[in-house]
């Protein structure tokens, strides 16, 4: 090992550059001040330095072995005559490597020397080793803040002091929750920041929302872990975490798309059957022979195509000059004859009977909803109602539905009478020739 003297007493320095080389050692130097060491180890560094503590000259041992580890990282062992608290607290402040009281022996000179060695590679590793892992944490992708027990902040990486809007020198010893604030994402109460174990698929908590210093709401997710020394002492917390808003993004994106797939598919198949029920429902009425034929082809078609309506089907009789309720689906709404009121012939809808105080004959007061009386005609003249009632009044959908039935309906009506007429005119009609 190189080692470097300083010591102003010239026979102590003979001494030891003798024991030095005795014991396996070489002697880069001897200098007698501190302002002559810091010139020397910039020249040449040594592996160590024995250092006086107490030298001639303005800069004394302590001071010249503080700026020799500072600046060229060179392990120093002290030597002193002195053993005073006061000279102690001194040496010790500038952190020695080793301290030997004068006068000392060989062995005490080697094994303070073996010693200081050893520390300085100890240390030299563990200097590697947090660069390594400063790198690694500055390097990654995710966010990093580490406290101290106090929840202090001792460390922030670049992503994380980005995501926060603050620089990494800035924060240090600033309160976590100065910086870091976490709302639940659904509900905005306060998130849990506590340490806990990852419990999702992908090894996360659920996704919460980050408050950022410059109003920013970000999606992220983050584990919090607790930094435990060998005594079990909390020593702080680790937190890393990672934006996830443009995936949460895409992911609702992609949720509202398969929804929208979802209800398109859902009302094509709705189409797909009302086209069939409406089919079904020409067919009947085009083969009705009977106006009997023909209500129970309405009341069928409606209970299939409308099942959520409660529905009723009146028809005029000039007789009596009342409207009779001929079939009904769900709960009916007339049960016996009314007169016809000032809407017949309408094709009248309402949302809700508090936007229309029109008193119908033919849905009962009370009823707040969606209303639908539309017209059944046959060749021009009004002869019925399909009456239909939802009870929410947002409900609109089977509006366009009833009014093709009723049209059906009316077609269906006519078309009786014209097959009536058709075979009155084939009985009476003269033989030819």
């Amino acid at each position: 090992m190189r080692v470097l003297i300083v010591e102003d007493e010239l026979i102590i320095a003979q001494d030891l550059s003798q024991t030095l080389r005795r014991i396996g050692h070489s002697v880069t130097d001897v200098v007698t001040s501190g302002e002559a060491a810091l010139a020397t180890v910039a020249r040449q560094p040594p592996d160590l330095v024995l250092m006086d503590i107490r030298l001639s000259g303005a800069m004394d041992g302590i001071e010249a072995a503080r700026q020799i580890y500072s600046r060229w990282g060179v392990p120093v062992v002290f030597l002193t005559a002195h053993a005073d608290d006061q000279t102690l607290r001194e040496a010790l402040l500038a952190e020695p490597w080793a301290y030997l009281l004068k006068p000392f022996d060989e062995r005490e000179l080697e094994v303070a020397i073996a010693v200081a060695a050893y520390k300085h590679r100890l240390e030299r590793r563990l200097q590697a080793s947090e660069r390594h892992l400063r790198t690694t944490l500055t390097s990654i992708g995710d966010g990093v803040i580490v406290t101290d027990p106090q929840s202090r902040i001792t460390f922030v990486n670049p992503v994380a002091a980005r995501l926060l809007g603050i620089t990494p020198e800035e924060a240090i010893g600033w309160p976590l929750a100065r910086v870091y604030t976490l709302i639940a994402t659904s509900t905005g109460l306060p998130a849990d920041s506590a340490p806990h174990h990852p419990d999702s698929a992908n090894g996360l908590p659920p996704p919460v929302t980050l408050l950022t210093r410059n109003g920013e709401r970000l999606q992220v997710e983050h584990t919090v872990a607790q930094i435990t020394g060998d005594d079990g002492v909390n020593e702080g917390v680790v937190i890393v975490f990672r934006d996830v808003s443009e995936r949460q993004r895409a992911i609702q994106q992609l949720q509202e798309a398969k929804h929208r797939l979802q209800t398109n598919q859902s009302l094509l198949e709705q189409r797909e059957q009302a086209l069939s029920g409406l089919g079904t429902l020409a067919h009947a009425l085009n083969t009705a022979r009977s106006r009997q034929e023909i209500y129970a082809a309405i009341i069928t078609a409606g209970a299939t195509l409308l099942p959520d309506y409660r529905g009723s089907l009146l028809m005029y009789n000039p007789d009596t000059e009342l409207v009779h309720p001929v079939g009904h689906w769900g709960e009916p709404l007339v049960h016996r004859p009314v007169p016809r009121c000032s809407c017949w012939g309408e094709r009248r809808w309402a949302l809700s009977l508090a936007s229309d105080n029109h008193t119908c004959n033919f849905i009962p007061n009370g009823l707040l909803g969606e209303r639908m009386c539309l017209p059944i005609r046959q060749l021009d003249e009004v002869i019925g109602v399909l009456s239909l009632y939802h009870p929410d009044p947002n409900h609109s959908s089977g509006y366009q539905l009833a009014v093709i039935i009723t049209e059906l309906a009316s077609l269906g009506c006519s078309a009786l009478i014209n097959k009536r007429a058709a075979s009155v005119n084939s009985r009476v009609e003269p033989p030819k020739g």
